[in-house]
């Protein structure tokens, strides 16, 4: 590679990245506005801990917002019960024990 395609590679990297920052601020910010700050706490935990389903869980309050499902703010207590209905979802997974004889 040349200089100028690392170069390219860069900017479009760093665009990324900066785009990712947007996004993730809009997201506070909407949550900030639509739950209680424990459950503000909760979610910000959940984002440390298993990002995939913080997303998960944002993507459903915005989505309830949008449907008008939502009146007031939500509690800690709801959010619970939306990660419950969201690790519902998830498969548990088996475990198969095989024999050497069988």
């Amino acid at each position: 590679m040349d200089e100028e395609e690392l170069m390219e590679l860069r900017k479009k990297r760093l665009a990324e990245l900066q785009q990712a920052q947007e996004l993730e601020a809009q997201k506070k910010m909407l949550l900030k506005n639509l739950v209680e700050p424990r459950a503000y706490e909760r979610l910000m935990n959940v984002r440390l801990a298993n990002p995939e389903l913080y997303n998960q869980l944002v993507n459903l309050i915005a989505y309830l917002y949008r449907a008008g499902q939502v009146k007031g703010m939500i509690t800690e207590t709801q959010v619970l019960k939306l990660l419950e209905k969201l690790r519902g979802r998830e498969r548990e997974p088996t475990i198969t024990v095989r024999r050497k004889g069988d």
